[in-house]
């Protein structure tokens, strides 16, 4: 009897003390999730502040205005003309003997400007 009145004394006195040692890790385990709740917002909103810099200098760099003058100083455009549009026929799709497929689209394309130049010719004097 005197060693199950040890027994149950034992089993008394480690229970608490388990207990007390699970409550303690699960104490630090749950302070160490919070740190690194703590961190991943903190990373989410500086996300968010990079995110709404980046959309303030997208809308700056895609400015209508300055894209205008942008395009202007470093591009020589000029409008399109009506000889430089063409028909989806006028492409080249063979070529002939010995000619690359490069210089038969030029050719073609030279004639249909010349056709399209006559066209004009014709209806401007028609007028």
């Amino acid at each position: 009897m005197n060693s199950t009145r040890l027994a149950a004394l034992a089993l008394w006195l480690a229970l608490p003390c388990l207990l007390g040692f699970s409550s303690l890790a699960i104490k630090n385990t749950v302070q160490d999730l919070e740190k690194e709740l703590k961190s991943i917002n903190r990373e989410i909103q500086n996300d968010i502040k990079s995110i709404h810099v980046l959309k303030a200098e997208w809308s700056h760099l895609n400015n209508p205005d300055r894209l205008r003058e942008l395009a202007a100083k470093h591009i020589s455009m000029n409008p399109v003309q009506a000889e430089q549009i063409i028909n989806y026929s006028a492409l080249p799709f063979s070529q002939e003997n010995g000619e690359s497929r490069k210089d038969a689209a030029r050719k073609k394309i030279s004639n249909y400007a010349e056709q399209n130049k006559a066209l004009k010719r014709l209806t401007k004097s028609r007028r």
